[in-house]
């Protein structure tokens, strides 16, 4: 029997087919400026990674309310979307493969989804929330990984009432690994310059690589919010801020072989950064970034009985990128 995708992992297989589009006639890049597009998108998604983990549990109500009150607070849910990040660093990095990214909607997608759970507390008024996303995917030559784990503690300093809105503070932690990765073909070649100094170059060529790129981040996540009830929608605002530990690069699987010497090829590759390079399996190259992220977020759900709609976008104050998601949740 076929497995069935659901339709987030048909979204998302459509972004995947769209971001590794192979590109036109192949050419030979240059390793120094491999070197220079990881470091360039390495950092460039640094600011974005914390970003796109925030997504999930931006729910309309500041506070849900205490969990033995009457009735008990509690909820779930999905939420589904997607934030961008500079288009640019990605594109180049990919066009060191001969790769194209066609896809840019003021920046590149990354999407993700959860499914998300909240419950009030049961002395002091908070709430603990969790959520968690896992998608792998791999239509056609294209693969997709996804996954996105996190939760979050908030607080309530004002409950709100007939009159004054609700008003909380809140921390969580969140993890976020993923990657894009599609299996090319033909070869791909890059130049090196020849030990001996003279301007000379030599060429490594990767037979029929796999070329995948690859991102991880671990955050540390402080919030505020305020919601205001108002019969059948509920108006929010908030605003976050994320030390995150990060990774990114890419992975190559492929058998390489070069026009002069290999091992002044292997030397020039480690020079640019080229790090697990095995001349029958490929070679990576990983850089590590961490830092903060500052980040808005506001809309409004819709409010029908025991079930509410979401609809939130997300601003990144660190490189101006966006986000959207929609939420649809049970809750109590």
């Amino acid at each position: 029997m076929k497995r069935r995708i659901p339709n987030s992992g048909r979204i998302l297989a459509v972004i995947a087919a769209l971001a590794l589009c192979a590109a036109g006639a192949a050419h030979a890049q240059s390793l120094d400026a491999l070197r220079k597009n990881v470091d360039d998108f390495s950092e460039k998604l640094a600011l974005s990674l914390p970003f796109n983990s925030s997504m999930g549990l931006n729910w309309s109500d500041a506070y849900i309310g205490q969990f033995l009150g009457v009735p008990p607070h509690f909820g779930a849910g999905l939420s589904l979307g997607f934030t961008t990040m500079d288009g640019e660093a990605l594109g180049n990095l990919m066009k060191q493969f001969d790769l194209d990214l066609p896809l840019d909607l003021g920046g590149y997608p990354i999407p993700g989804y959860t499914v998300e759970g909240r419950i009030g507390g049961f002395v002091l008024p908070f709430d603990v929330g969790i959520k968690f996303g896992y998608l792998p995917i791999k239509p056609e030559n294209i693969e997709l990984d996804y996954l996105l784990v996190g939760g979050d503690f908030r607080y309530a300093v004002l409950k709100g009432n007939v009159v004054l809105p609700s008003i909380s503070v809140g921390v969580g932690f969140n993890y976020l690994n993923g990657g894009l990765a599609r299996t090319i073909g033909d070869d791909r070649t890059f130049t090196y310059p020849t030990p001996a100094g003279s301007g000379a170059t030599d060429t490594l060529t990767l037979h029929a690589p796999k070329v995948g790129f690859i991102w991880e981040t671990s955050s540390l996540d402080f919030k505020a919010q305020v919601s205001k009830s108002l019969l059948i929608v509920t108006p929010y605002v908030g605003i976050g801020a994320s030390h995150a530990w990060s990774k990114a690069g890419y992975n190559v699987d492929a058998k390489l072989s070069s026009t002069g010497n290999m091992t002044d090829a292997i030397s020039a590759m480690q020079a640019a950064g080229i790090t697990d390079i095995s001349t029958s399996g490929g070679f990576s190259s990983i850089k590590e970034v961490s830092g903060w992220s500052v980040r808005a977020f506001g809309g409004l759900s819709f409010n029908l009985p025991l079930f509410k709609i979401d609809l939130t976008g997300l601003i990144n104050f660190m490189d101006a990128r966006y986000g959207v998601t929609v939420g649809a949740r049970f809750q109590i």
